[in-house]
């Protein structure tokens, strides 16, 4: 209520008379916001359509919700690849020997490894993304670096450390879903600006998105 009821406020302050539809993401907090919302403006003057499409679900919140089901079926494999990039920027050492062995394999970058926040799938996807291009970089690790695989061993009591370290056949499975999400993450980007009005182009974004995907 106390969500709904600021909104009023701000329509009334602002002189916003006229209102289509609201936008909100799934919470179901939202809902009531948006009847409360639909019930106090029925009486508007100005009402438009008799407030029936007021309710619009956020579509970058819908998809948000698609990808972090669809993360959760490989969880295993991003695991793996988190834990070896967080062995990488663990320390100033194992980062530098990472860097020689970038410049010993000629790779050409721009980006480099960068940790993701485990709850925000499209920083996942820039993990995953500046990860796989690395990927034989990693594996060079394991003759390298003696610290790397040590960091995914078994301990005395029989317990693995970390998952990982991510095997050949891990980085070509990273590769493909890379290819996936970006689809979503370039749609997501297109559906969240905030510089333009994006209501006019989701329906051919999301047909684009679906089309590709199938």
């Amino acid at each position: 209520m106390t969500i709904s009821q600021a909104i009023k406020s701000c329509l009334l302050e602002w002189g916003i008379d006229k209102i289509l539809k609201v936008t909100v993401d799934n919470a179901s907090s939202n809902n009531l916001t948006i009847k409360y919302l639909k019930r106090v403006t029925i009486g508007w003057t100005t009402n438009i359509l008799s407030n029936d499409f007021m309710h619009v679900r956020c579509y970058a919140h819908i998809v948000n919700l698609i990808v972090c089901a669809g993360l959760k079926d490989i969880d295993d494999l991003v695991v793996k690849i988190r834990n070896a990039v967080r062995f990488v920027r663990s320390s100033p050492s194992k980062q530098l020997v990472f860097n020689q062995c970038v410049e010993r394999l000629k790779i050409e970058s721009k980006k480099s490894v960068c940790l993701d926040v485990a709850t925000k799938w499209n920083s996942t996807y820039m993990m995953l993304d500046a990860a796989v291009k690395f990927d034989v970089v990693f594996m060079r690790l394991e003759e390298t670096d003696p610290r790397y695989l040590s960091y995914f061993e078994v301990d005395s009591k029989g317990k693995q450390k970390k998952l990982g370290p991510p095997a050949l056949e891990d980085w070509e499975k990273a590769r493909s879903f890379v290819n996936f999400l970006k689809l979503f993450y370039t749609v997501t980007l297109k559906f969240s600006d905030s510089l333009y009005v994006t209501s006019n182009s989701f329906f051919h974004e999301l047909i684009s998105m679906l089309t590709s995907i199938s």
